[in-house]
This record gives structure tokens, C-alpha cells and sequence, in this order.
């Protein structure tokens, strides 16, 4: 089988009159790890869903290599409720497991005396399909993949149904590696992960010998894993391939970025020269040197090459003109670039929250008891847990919308809270994206659209219209910024913040909360975030908090 798994050419994507991908042309080989990235709405997902065969391009074509298999994993993921996890497991390596039992099924017609030359054709094509899919280590690679990605302590016989959203993409995560797909397609893998989980995908990715396609914005992950950047233009909607990691990625964009600046920067001062050049020729034009003698003939054909040598030196100042101006390169700067305006006001307490001894359980299910901890103005806390520990919970607990088992919750006078859920569930589906804002606080549409477009949410006014339902996961979460800066809060509280943004909307929010002069507290599993953002970390566990700086944190925690 050739080392191409899919090749597409000149992909082209209408939705109605909005075009969403132009001339996309992209190739995946076997063992290439490549990151898909862009803005928010740029159509990521719409280029994943053609690549497997899922929607129709309007132009190009998308082919795979013959018998190439692909695996998809979406962000959420849809599987069916009434099986066990056991049978779901099984169903996945179904065609693996058909295989095993053909091969031993032709070991005992070959042992019986059967046509052995034809048997062995078959035996070799199929033991050759077994062991490059991993049918020889398939039990050992289930321990290895359940244990993982913190699969264990689920029991078989467990209906999917009884599954939390995050378990679910664990186990949909876990079937897909274990059949071992071609291409697998990955649509943010690390959103329920912990960092022991991230750590232990990273590595097996990392040796993964098919073709992998990953939508994500965790750097880390991007940096640990990735063999290629694939970059998804808002403004041309093409795509362009960069070798290497983020980092890799981040220093050819900017050297691009600086090419295309002196390029237009040249382009420009060349027309105005030219500009100038025919305006001084129009006006001033040159005179034939004066005959010694006074000729006047020799004066006639004097003024006749000096008027032709001024009409040569328009002519072709004005054909290069024409030609420059027919391809007039864009200003790079004048590309929408995505701020988060915080404005918070004045936080007058020093000690803005405080938790004293702070206990929470649902029924005999201990999360968590003597919590205590003090938050204080202009730090930046970073709360971590493993999944299921209590993080959500807690600052739950602190906005008042649960009561805790044990202990006491002081926000200070002053302190404006401002509340960032993970999913944008707390928003009205039905409430128009300006209504979302009016609920916080009343203005007139001019600042409010202002205010969406520095946040990322629409280059176009009239899309403001829309409502809640309507946005995609990352565009209520930008949304759900817009309201934190329109609420003007001093005390942030933030729930997996970093979650479903694009990568210039990661960029622009960890630069508004590193001079965000208030108190923040942030439930994260962002590596990146934590190193860059955090002043301290917050470690939570059944019997409390444990306390670190960032930097001690890292050092001992973060692979």
C-alpha cells in the first residue's frame, strides 16, 4: 500500500453565498503527524468532515489510498447508549477480530492436508493485514490504552449510557486506537484529558505508524506531537503547510509575516516614487540644449527627442504603475487581530476570597473536605485536579449556586464576580448574542458590536443577530469573554478557559489576564496556561488544597 494515505486537491466549500475553504490542497502520509489550526468558524470541521467522506466539496476531490481505513473522533462524542462498553470495544476491532479467526481457521485447513499453496497466499496477505494493524498485541494494547487514558476503574459490563461526557470520548478515544485506522482524525483530544492522560497520549501518538490529523489548540500537545502545521487562512481560506512543531510553526509565521510587510512596504514606496516620476515629467518638461549657432532647425529636432525621451519615461512609469496596481498586495497589519479589553473596576480588597475549611459531598460521595485558602488581589490561580475531583464544584460553591457540606465562603465587599463556565451552558439558547450582553448590561449596539468584534466573535455586524443556540462551543466561549469584560469583574473565576479557542484567541486572552488587574482563579488542565499565566497553583484532593508556585509546579508535575 503506498506511503500516501489521502491526497485532496482544490477543495472548494460554499455554505449558501459564505465560502468557506478555496483551492485547499493538502497530502497525509503514513507516520506524518499533522495540526490543523485556525480561527474560530474558519471551517476546520467542514474541511474534516470532507476528508471523510461526510459532506461533498462544490470543487476538487479528495482520494484515499485503496482499503485505507479513517477514524473520527469529534468533540463530543455521539455513541450508543444502550451497549456496554465491552460490546462497543468489540465492534471496533470486529474487523480485526474476523481476521484472527480466518487465520485460524486457514492454520487448521492447512493442518488437515488442504490445498496448501492457495492457503498460504491468503495466510500471508491476511497475517500481513493482522500485524500491521496490531492484531498480535491487541490485549496487551487495550490494558496499555485503558489504563492510559484512565479507563480502568470502568467496569465491562457498564452501559455507555451511564458514562459522563468526558468518560465517553475516553472510551471513543480508546476504540479508535485500538483499531488502528489509517487516518485518524482527532477533533480536540485533550479536552478530557488529565496531565497524566495527556502525557500518555502524547507518547503513543507519538509512535503512531498510520497518518494522524489532529484539530487542537493545546500547545503543548501541539509542540510534543506534531510533524507538521497545516494553517487554515480566514482571508483567503487556503491552506498553508508548515514543517515542524508550534514553536517551529510560530517562527516561520512571523518571518512570513515580516516578509509580507517589507513586501508591501516596497510595493507601496516603488508606486509613489512612480506617481512622482510622472507628475514631475507632466510639469516639468525637459528642454533641448540650446545651438551654439542658433539653428533653428537644430533646435526643432532638440525639443522633439527631449519630448520623446519624456513620453518613453511616462509611458513606461505608467505601464509599471498599471502593472503594480493589478497586483496590489493587502497590508498585513491591517488584518483583524482578536483583544480582550478587560476594564475591571477598582478592586479595593486585598484579600478578595477567602475559604475556611470549605466541605462538599453529594450524599455518602465525598468530593472534598477542609478546604482552606486565601485568594488575594493580582494573583493568578491555577486550580487543578484529576477529572471528577471537584474543580467545577468548588467554584460553584463559591458563587452561592450550591451550598457547601461544611465551612464558609467570604467574598469581600468589592469583589465583583465574574464566572466563565466550561461548556456555555449557563447562557440563554434562545437570547440573541446582544441580548446575552444586555442581560450583564445595558448599551447602545454601536459598543456592543464593538465590543464582540475585538473579542474574535464576527467580522460581519449583521451576524451578531444570531442567537445563542446558533454558535459553535468556541464562540460561546468567546461570548461568554465578552461578558466577563462587559460585567467590568474584578474577581474572575474561569473554568477550563482555554477550552475551544482558537489559537490566536489563546494568545490574546493569556495577554489580558497577565495585566488583568484584579484576582483570578482558574480551573485548568492547560500546561501551556499554567506555565505562562499562573503566579501559583492550587492543588485540590479529598482531604483539601495543597499550595505552589507555578514554578515549583511545573517542575515537579507537567511532563
Amino acid at each position: 500500500m503506498s506511503q500516501q494515505v489521502l491526497s485532496a486537491a482544490n477543495l472548494q466549500k460554499y455554505y449558501g453565498a459564505k465560502l468557506i475553504l478555496d483551492g485547499v490542497t493538502l497530502n497525509l502520509n503514513r507516520g506524518e503527524r499533522a495540526a490543523l489550526v485556525g480561527e474560530n468558524g474558519v471551517g476546520k470541521s467542514t474541511l474534516a468532515r470532507l476528508l471523510l467522506g461526510l459532506e461533498e466539496a462544490d470543487a476538487g476531490a479528495v482520494r484515499l489510498a485503496p482499503g485505507a481505513r479513517l477514524g473520527y473522533l469529534p468533540q463530543e462524542a455521539r455513541l450508543p447508549a444502550a451497549v456496554t462498553v465491552a460490546d462497543f470495544i468489540e465492534e471496533s476491532v470486529g474487523e480485526l477480530n474476523s481476521i484472527g479467526k480466518r487465520l485460524r481457521a486457514l492454520e487448521g485447513r492447512m493442518a488437515d492436508g488442504g490445498d496448501v499453496t492457495a492457503l498460504l497466499a491468503e495466510y500471508g496477505t491476511l497475517q500481513e493485514i493482522f500485524d500491521a494493524r496490531g492484531g498480535y498485541t491487541l490485549e496487551s494494547r487495550r490494558e496499555r490504552i485503558f489504563a492510559g487514558l484512565g479507563l480502568k476503574h470502568i467496569a465491562p459490563e457498564r452501559s455507555l449510557m451511564s458514562l459522563s461526557g468526558g468518560e465517553k470520548t475516553r472510551v471513543g478515544l480508546a476504540a479508535l486506537l485500538l483499531g488502528a485506522p489509517d487516518l485518524l482524525i482527532l477533533d480536540e483530544p485533550t479536552n478530557h484529558l488529565d496531565f497524566a492522560g495527556l502525557a500518555w497520549l502524547e507518547e503513543y501518538l507519538r509512535g503512531y505508524p498510520q497518518a494522524l490529523l489532529m484539530i487542537t489548540h493545546d500547545r503543548r500537545f501541539i509542540n510534543r506531537v506534531a510533524s507538521k502545521i497545516l494553517d487554515l487562512s480566514p482571508v483567503s481560506h487556503t491552506l498553508t503547510a508548515y514543517p515542524g512543531n508550534y514553536d517551529a510553526y510560530r517562527a516561520q509565521k512571523e518571518a512570513r509575516y515580516q516578509s509580507e510587510v517589507e513586501a508591501y512596504h516596497a510595493q507601496t514606496n516603488r508606486m509613489k516614487a512612480l506617481r512622482q516620476t510622472m507628475k514631475k515629467e507632466a510639469h516639468s518638461p525637459r528642454k533641448a540644449k540650446r545651438a551654439s549657432d542658433g539653428d533653428k532647425w537644430i533646435k526643432f529636432t532638440g525639443q522633439q527627442q527631449a519630448a520623446r525621451t519624456i513620453s518613453k519615461l511616462t509611458r513606461a512609469a505608467r505601464q509599471e504603475l498599471q502593472s503594480l496596481e493589478a497586483k496590489r498586495l493587502a497590508n498585513p497589519r491591517h488584518v483583524w487581530h482578536v483583544e480582550y479589553p478587560f476594564a475591571p473596576l477598582p478592586l479595593t480588597s486585598m484579600e478578595p476570597l477567602r475559604l475556611q475549611a470549605v466541605g462538599m459531598a453529594f450524599g455518602r460521595r465525598r468530593l472534598f473536605t477542609e478546604v482552606s485558602a486565601v485568594l488575594r488581589k493580582g494573583q493568578r490561580v491555577a486550580l487543578v485536579a484529576p477529572n471528577g475531583a471537584g474543580k467545577t464544584t468548588l467554584l460553584r460553591l463559591i458563587l452561592g449556586e450550591l451550598p457547601p457540606t461544611a465551612g464558609a465562603i467570604a467574598i469581600m465587599p468589592g469583589a465583583t464576580v465574574g464566572y466563565l463556565d466550561q461548556t456555555g451552558d449557563s447562557l440563554d439558547e434562545g437570547a440573541t448574542v446582544l441580548a446575552a450582553l444586555r442581560e450583564i448590561r445595558n448599551a447602545d449596539d454601536d459598543q456592543l458590536l464593538t465590543l464582540l468584534h475585538r473579542c474574535g466573535l464576527f467580522r460581519d455586524a449583521h451576524l451578531a443577530g444570531k442567537t445563542v443556540a446558533d454558535l459553535s462551543l468556541g464562540q460561546r466561549r468567546k461570548l461568554g469573554l465578552a461578558r466577563l469584560i462587559h460585567r467590568r469583574a474584578n474577581l474572575l473565576l474561569l473554568d477550563e478557559p482555554t477550552n475551544h479557542l482558537d489559537l490566536m484567541s489563546l494568545e490574546a486572552l493569556e495577554r489580558a489576564l497577565l495585566a488583568f488587574p484584579g484576582a483570578i482563579l482558574a480551573a485548568t488542565h492547560d500546561r501551556w496556561f499554567i506555565e505562562k499565566v499562573a503566579t501559583a497553583v492550587w492543588t485540590l484532593d479529598e482531604s483539601g488544597l495543597a499550595f505552589s508556585t507555578a514554578a515549583e509546579y511545573g517542575r515537579r508535575h507537567l511532563p
